[in-house]
């Protein structure tokens, strides 16, 4: 319960121009944390905001991070796909692509 409420204060309280800066921190402790999430709200914008990181650690070819985001996204709704086709999608696909790139090609089907 403190991660996740350390990390979305992180995160509420950056300007909009630095949130790039500490988008993994906020991120790592609000993920430390979803276990205590019940808003089906706020597990739909740590998803977001794992892809956004999981995107950010990919451009500086962080692949183990990386794919830690896309899972840690994957994993925070059973009905994702029913409910966001696209951002399921999304975190599925750079997930297995991340997992290819870290050489684990039986996590990249």
């Amino acid at each position: 319960l403190w991660h996740l409420r350390i990390g979305k204060n992180i995160w509420m309280n950056v300007p909009k121009n630095d949130e790039n800066k500490v988008i993994f921190i906020a991120v790592d402790q609000m993920n430390l944390g979803m276990s205590s999430i019940k808003s089906e709200d706020e597990k739909m914008m740590l998803a977001k905001l794992n892809l956004r990181a999981g995107m950010k650690a990919m451009s500086l070819s962080t692949f183990s991070s990386c794919a830690s985001y896309f899972s840690d996204g994957k994993l925070l709704r059973k009905d994702h796909w029913e409910n966001d086709y696209e951002l399921s999608l999304h975190l599925h696909n750079y997930y297995a692509e991340a997992e290819y790139c870290n050489g684990n090609f039986s996590q990249a089907r």
